[in-house]
């Protein structure tokens, strides 16, 4: 009998339409032509990474027959007597496709015809419809993703793809429907924590079709094998126009608190909600967020307005901030990732989203801020297999690979995870230094933990400071026609941002901050800062300083601070001129250059009486160069 077919592959949805929106259907089609790059395949929510994969013949994506059977636990042979491809397994009969005729029949009857089945190169190619008539086994094509997508009714592993069936969301007076899916990957133990996944906005056709959420299968079966409940949710549907106009990120609220309140049913041992048992295996008063893209800053609207979630920690990678919040951030630990080369969302706007939770009164819980060299918008999920849409071609061949790119994601989100829920504290917070590399790979580092602020940089900032051979020059390192930081880019999109700028021509020159510290309890000296890599000065090469703490009583107390610090080193680039009509060309930096964090320990600073503190000194060692200087803090 013939399976429902509840995922329409590209082609059939084509072959529905009449003849006249038919011809208008390549202009029309929000999904971009993917046949020249890689095609997936995932069955079960787990990505198959031997043999065939699925192959694109013209614009028709086919299916390698073998592959997918075989997981399902089919046998798969070639009869050359019938000349075709012959399977089996147990009472599901025997299977034999007739590739000259395309017919399939069971045991010995046909069932269907198959136009498009062919042989090439040994590997037998069929179309997803084809498994509509096969026992046990469900797929489509995900023209979105290149992905073919199948569910089989043994998964071999503690992975699945789920539908739990329709639901429906509200906008205003409209009532939308939508297929309530995802992924989960179910642990060994009980109570055990709650990691959520949310994707991104992308080009979707139909949201029940074009499967985001599977992109982070990867993770989903990592997190459940380290011990959390794990769950990608497929929120497609706050980016899709099938139902109207979206209304910000409403329908994503939406559909994470009702799979949520499907979730907590099936924990309290409710059955046949989910395709497995989740009686007992999660904790909802222990939930970490995942958002990337779009969903990078719609957890947060997500962790405010949820009723059934207890969020304890949110990781935000590339985030896009498109729908403003309706309350401030909560105040949990977070972890920002910003991809150097981000051909999405260009101005890095996690840049924006770090200095939004370090300016809140009273926000308590620490936030990362990784800069990932070379890596890019779509990386983190495999659903996205094509450059980002915006990337700059001349940096393309220095974009990581995807796989590098989800291997430090993965060790960043599972270390924020253990991180948190362990201590309440961000991975970054109690580190003695900054890391140059993250998991093996480059990165430079801020983190903003609580503490006294010593000093901030302001218009007037600069005016309290005593200078010997150094220039001191309060700068505006906004994204609009009054930046005045020179070529200094910095990610994210400001109206103002300020930042001191310390220049100097000779070698020794300092600079001195009057502070009133009690540093006896404090862990850390922290300075946001970067160098300028734009200013000639800097020679290209990177800077080194010597900090000095000065008490009530004249002591005094030097740390140095060598080269190759990542806050302080020359971030390869070239100076830029951007023409404006009517005043001067603006001048920019190629790449954009982070604040990083230097920490020093308090302890090291012998001598001195840490608890009356009045001087902060910086000495230059380097014959010339220029710095930006954000913020100098103690850290508890």
């Amino acid at each position: 009998m013939k399976k429902v077919h509840r995922v329409l592959s590209g082609a059939a949805a084509v072959l529905m339409l009449g003849g006249a929106v038919q011809a208008l259907e390549p202009a029309l089609d929000p999904l971009p032509d993917l046949s020249a790059y890689p095609t997936q395949l995932l069955v079960d929510g787990q990505a198959v990474e031997q043999g065939a994969m699925p192959r694109y013949f013209g614009k028709t994506a086919l299916l390698p027959l073998r592959s997918i059977l075989e997981q399902a636990g089919y046998t798969v042979a070639w009869d050359t007597q019938a000349e075709g491809a012959a399977f089996s397994r147990g009472a599901s009969g025997d299977y034999l496709l007739d590739i000259d005729t395309g017919v399939l029949t069971l045991d010995g009857s046909p069932v269907w015809t198959d136009p498009n089945a062919v042989v090439l190169s040994g590997t037998t190619y069929v179309s997803a419809e084809l498994m509509d008539y096969v026992d046990g086994v469900s797929a489509s094509w995900d023209g979105a993703t290149n992905t073919a997508v199948v569910t089989t009714d043994a998964p071999r592993d503690n992975v699945y793809c789920y539908d739990l069936g329709e639901g429906t969301l509200t906008q205003g007076t409209r009532e939308i429907p939508y297929q309530m899916q995802g992924v989960i990957g179910v642990p060994e133990g009980e109570n055990c924590p709650v990691v959520i996944f949310l994707h991104g906005s992308h080009p979707v056709r139909s949201a029940a079709e074009n499967r985001y959420d599977l992109g982070f299968s990867y993770l989903v079966d990592q997190l459940a094998d380290a011990g959390y409940l794990a769950i990608s949710m497929n929120v497609a549907i706050n980016y899709s126009f099938e139902n109207g106009e979206p209304s910000g990120c409403e329908r994503t609220v939406q559909v994470v608190e009702q799979q949520s309140a499907l979730l907590k049913r099936a924990i309290a041992g409710e059955s046949g909600i989910f395709p497995c048992d989740l009686k007992n295996k999660g904790d909802l008063s222990n939930v970490i967020l995942v958002g990337h893209s779009r969903a990078g800053y719609d957890v947060f609207e997500v962790a405010a307005r949820t009723e059934l979630l207890d969020v304890q920690g949110i990781v935000s990678a590339a985030p896009s901030l498109v729908s403003p919040l309706s309350s401030e951030p909560v105040d949990v630990p977070v972890g920002i990732i910003i991809p150097q080369y981000d051909g999405d969302v260009t101005s890095l706007d996690g840049g924006t989203l770090f200095d939004q939770l370090e300016s809140m009164d009273g926000r308590t819980s620490g936030t990362d801020l990784i800069y990932l060299e070379n890596g890019n918008h779509g990386g983190f999920s495999t659903a996205l297999v094509r450059p980002d849409p915006f990337a700059d071609r001349e940096t393309l061949p220095l974009v990581m690979e995807p796989e590098k790119q989800q291997a430090f994601f993965s060790a960043y989100v599972q270390d924020f995870i253990q991180s948190v829920l362990k201590t309440g504290k961000t991975p970054l917070e109690s580190l003695d230094a900054m890391p140059e590399e993250y998991d093996g790979y480059p990165v430079m580092a801020r983190v903003d933990a609580g503490g006294e602020v010593l000093y901030q940089a302001g218009p007037d900032s600069p005016q309290s400071l005593t200078t010997d051979g150094v220039t001191a020059e309060a700068v505006n390192a906004c994204s609009t026609l009054d930046h005045t930081a020179g070529s200094f880019r910095i990610p994210g999109s400001f109206l103002h941002y300020d930042l001191t700028r310390l220049g100097w021509d000779s070698a020794d020159a300092s600079v001195t901050i009057p502070v009133t510290a009690d540093l006896e309890q404090a862990a850390y000296l922290q300075l946001d800062l970067a160098q300028d890599s734009g200013d000639a000065r800097n020679r290209r090469q990177d800077q080194s300083l010597t900090v000095t703490l000065r008490d009530a009583a004249g002591k005094e107390a030097s740390v140095q601070v060598k080269a190759g610090e990542s806050a302080l080193t020359w971030q390869e680039g070239t100076v830029e001129s951007i023409p404006v009509s009517g005043r001067e060309d603006l001048l920019q930096y190629s790449t954009f250059t982070p604040l990083g964090t230097l920490r020093l320990d308090t302890a090291a600073f012998s001598g001195v009486d840490l608890g009356e503190i009045t001087q902060v000194k910086l000495t230059f060692d380097q014959p010339s160069g220029s710095i930006m200087l954000r913020e100098i803090q103690s850290v508890n």
